[in-house]
């Protein structure tokens, strides 16, 4: 009885030392040597290989990193405990920021506690959203430093937001509701000064 008692202990003892080092060697660390090592006043920024632009910063508190593809309309971003571990990852779209697709919170461990879905409460896509801007005349591009397109919920209420620059010392701006997929208001401020 004693011996198998003590084989099912070793077996649950092994069982537990095999998934602490399976997940530990899954997570994602954040360098913490390499960054200090080429940090410039607090951040550390390079150019990958594929052409992707790397961008580190923070301090013991906490870090962060935006890996922003050459192409694209978006971008990875992480943020990482002070030892190192990721708190926090997910996509955001380059021209707005907004949140897409699947985040993943961790705890100071490096174990998941949270996945939020940010694309399940609306119905239109960015193509979509495209599309329409198209049918509209308007010309959006990623190089233009006014053209951004964000999205909200209110009160159940999905919509986006779309600004761009037609001409000098004025934005104009779109809101569009999601459900319907149709332009709800159009409207314009001033720039107080031309960039």
């Amino acid at each position: 009885m004693k011996k198998i008692y003590t084989i099912v202990i070793l077996f649950v003892f092994y069982s537990c030392v095999s998934q602490s080092k399976h997940n530990t060697g899954n997570m994602e660390k954040f360098n913490i040597e390499e960054f200090e090592a080429h940090k410039v006043a607090g951040e550390y920024n390079r150019i990958m290989e594929d052409g992707s632009q790397l961008n580190q910063f923070g301090n013991s508190a906490g870090y962060f990193e935006k890996l922003i593809p050459a192409k694209g309309w978006f971008y990875s971003y992480k943020e990482f405990y002070g030892n190192g571990n990721l708190s926090t990852k997910g996509t955001l779209f380059k021209k707005g920021d907004y949140k897409t697709g699947l985040w993943i919170e961790s705890d100071s461990n490096g174990v998941k506690t949270n996945e939020t879905n940010f694309d399940a409460p609306y119905q239109l896509t960015l193509n979509s959203i495209f599309e329409i801007l198209s049918k509209e005349g308007i010309k959006f591009s990623i190089t233009d430093t006014f053209n951004t397109i964000t999205r909200n919920t209110i009160n159940s209420k999905s919509t986006w937001f779309v600004e761009w620059k037609e001409t000098q010392n004025r934005i104009e701006t779109l809101e569009i509701d999601d459900k319907e997929g149709k332009v709800i208001h159009k409207s314009f401020y001033k720039l107080e000064e031309d960039h």
